[in-house]
C-alpha cells in the first residue's frame, strides 16, 4: 500500500492506519529542515521539507523505504497489503458515470422547474442509472 496520499515539492501527506512508534523521529531524520503535523481525525500526517535540500522524488522514495513492513519494528513483512480493485476500465466508467450524474441531475432539476414531469422523470432515471454505475465501481469500499 502506498502511504503517500499526495505530494508536492516541500509537502507530503501520508495516510496511516495507525500511529507507528518512532515514525515522526524517523521522518524528521530525513533532513534537518523537516517538520511534521499530525491530523489524527483524518488519519494523516503532513511532512514538510525543504525541496532545495531534499528533492521530491528522493523524499517520496525515502518515506516509502521507511514505511515498508520490513522497516517497521514488530510488523510482519509477509502480510500482504490490501489490494485496490480499480482497473483502468472501472475508473473510466466511474468518470463518465459522474459526468452523467451531474448532467442528469441538472437536467432533471431544470425540467422540474419548468413543469415537464415526463422529462423530469426520464432525466432522473438517467441520474439513478449513473449513480448505480458509480456505486458498482466503489461497492467494495461500501461493504468492507
Amino acid at each position: 500500500m502506498n502511504p503517500v496520499a499526495a505530494s508536492i515539492p516541500g509537502r507530503m501527506r501520508l495516510r496511516l492506519a495507525s500511529g507507528l512508534p518512532g515514525l515522526v523521529e524517523r521522518l524528521l531524520a530525513l533532513d534537518a529542515s523537516c517538520r511534521t503535523e499530525s491530523h489524527p481525525h483524518s488519519g494523516s500526517l503532513l511532512l514538510f521539507y525543504d525541496p532545495s535540500r531534499l528533492p521530491q522524488a528522493a523524499a517520496e522514495a525515502a518515506v516509502r523505504r521507511l514505511l515498508t513492513p520490513a522497516a517497521i519494528p514488530g510488523e510482519n513483512a509477509t502480510t500482504p497489503a490490501r489490494q485496490r480493485h480499480y482497473t483502468r476500465a472501472s475508473l473510466t466508467l466511474n468518470r463518465y458515470a459522474k459526468y452523467g450524474m451531474l448532467a442528469g441531475l441538472g437536467a432533471s432539476l431544470a425540467y422540474a422547474a419548468i413543469g415537464s414531469t415526463r422529462a423530469h422523470a426520464w432525466t432522473g432515471a438517467v441520474f439513478i442509472a449513473c449513480l448505480g454505475a458509480h456505486l458498482a465501481v466503489h461497492r467494495h469500499r461500501l461493504v468492507a
